[in-house]
């Protein structure tokens, strides 16, 4: 028979008994507010990083890039350091990107895209005189809507990339951010300056371009890539249409990136930038190899511009443009060496071939002449311009950071002809050299 506790351990049992629900109950209450408060902490953390959404069907994605770079130039007589932002293209250019999309159904798609453009300080617009750009902070790069079939291809309204976009620039170096076909790119804006030292009218730009179609307010078409190839159409900006095809692909060791385009323009306002309002058509294009084992790459891009009409001259007479043409080609290598990233080398070289505007006033053509001869505008004019670009450089590819760091270098020369009112040939001034020294970075997020 079991024995009853006696009175005093009974009392003594159920006092211990309380203050242990109390501490217990006071723990757990400690532990929740602790809890809690790590909690509502961490959501207001993720609320603070995360985009906002509009609505739960359309997903959407923030991404972009900063690119800034110490440019160091020389152009015979005068010598700097700008800090600049990298103007190679849209791939590399500061910006930041908004991608929007919904799905319909099993087969479409829909959604948008828009791209801003950081125009600070750009490498392709600072010369002698300007190491701000003289541009706008922000520019609209890309706007538009698309509805997609994963079998009929995307179709897309708005300022968009044109079909022809991006034909010069295949590339399989992982050099790019630091070279690549669009030369004018990164010292375009400078002043050419002549042998007495005094400088002319004519831009780098003006003797160098690499026919890359750029975005524009369009309707563009996409096929489906089939055994990889893809087409697209682009049609626009008053009258101006492209069309375009691209290839990746590989077999055994190699790699193989290829790109072509066809352009049409009669637009008015003369969209490519070198006719003027002149009806003119581009065909441009590029080819890159890459050998997977040794990381030994090469490619080559070249283009041309036709004019389709005569143009008044600076000094009266009618003319039909000389076609405006160019090759660009680059050899590089790189490795793994580090558990950072590649280590990429690279060497290029270029030529460009009449790209001065027809329409080029008689103030500039004069201003390059020697010995008094043109100094009174429209006696004389353009005929010709040829330049040379030739460069060599280093890419480290820093991979935990999503980050690349360059040094490169670009050598520039250029000759200018010029014709009297009566296709004579005449005398110009020589032209310095002009060089570079590009160290810079760029991380994406």
């Amino acid at each position: 028979m079991i024995q009853p506790l006696p009175r005093f351990l009974t009392a003594v049992l159920f006092a211990t008994f309380l203050w242990k629900f109390g501490t217990s109950q006071s723990i757990a209450a400690d532990f929740a507010d602790d809890c809690c408060a790590d909690l509502e902490e961490r959501v207001a953390e993720l609320e603070a990083t995360a985009a906002r959404k509009g609505n739960h069907k359309v997903s959407l994605t923030v991404s972009g890039h900063l690119s800034q770079a110490l440019l160091f130039w020389d152009d015979g007589v005068e010598q700097n350091v700008y800090i600049v932002g990298n103007a190679n293209d849209s791939y590399n250019q500061s910006n930041f990107q908004f991608n929007g999309e919904a799905e319909i159904s099993a087969d479409w798609t829909a959604g948008f895209q828009f791209t801003i453009r950081v125009n600070n300080a750009l490498s392709a617009d600072v010369n002698q005189f300007d190491d701000d750009g003289g541009s706008q902070l922000f520019s609209l790069w890309e706007a538009y809507w698309y509805v997609g079939n994963k079998h009929w291809g995307q179709l897309s309204v708005g300022q968009a990339s044109r079909a022809s976009d991006g034909a010069p620039e295949a590339d399989l170096s992982k050099t790019r951010v630091a070279a690549f076909s669009g030369v004018q790119s990164t010292s375009g804006g400078f002043f050419l300056r002549r042998d007495d030292g005094t400088l002319t009218p004519l831009f780098w730009a003006d003797l160098i371009d690499f026919l890359n179609g750029d975005t524009a307010n369009v309707v563009r078409y996409d096929t489906q890539t089939f055994m990889g190839f893809a087409l697209a159409a682009t049609f626009g900006e008053d009258d101006i249409w492209d069309v375009g095809a691209t290839y990746e692909g590989e077999r055994g060791d190699f790699q193989f990136e290829a790109a072509a385009a066809y352009t049409q323009s009669t637009d008015e306002n003369g969209l490519n930038g070198f006719s003027g309002g002149i009806d003119n058509s581009v065909v441009v294009g590029s080819f890159a190899l890459l050998h997977k084992p040794s990381g030994l790459n090469a490619l080559v891009a070249a283009g041309k511009l036709s004019f389709d009409q005569e143009v008044e001259a600076a000094d009266g007479m009618l003319l039909k443009p000389a076609d405006a043409k160019y090759i660009y080609t680059k050899l590089g290598w790189f490795n793994n060496w580090t558990t950072l990233g590649s280590t990429a080398f690279y060497g290029e070289y270029s030529r460009f071939k009449d790209f001065v505007p027809a329409d080029l006033g008689g103030d500039a053509v004069a201003s390059v002449a020697s010995g008094g001869i043109c100094m009174t505008p429209g006696s004389c004019r353009i005929s010709g311009s040829e330049a040379e670009v030739w460069g060599l450089g280093i890419v480290q590819w820093i991979e935990p950071a999503a980050m690349q760091i360059y040094l490169g270098y670009r050598h520039f020369e250029a000759d200018v002809s010029l014709v009297d009112a009566n296709g004579a040939r005449q005398a110009t001034t020589g032209l310095k050299d002009f060089q570079i020294i590009k160290l810079g970075s760029i991380i994406a997020f």
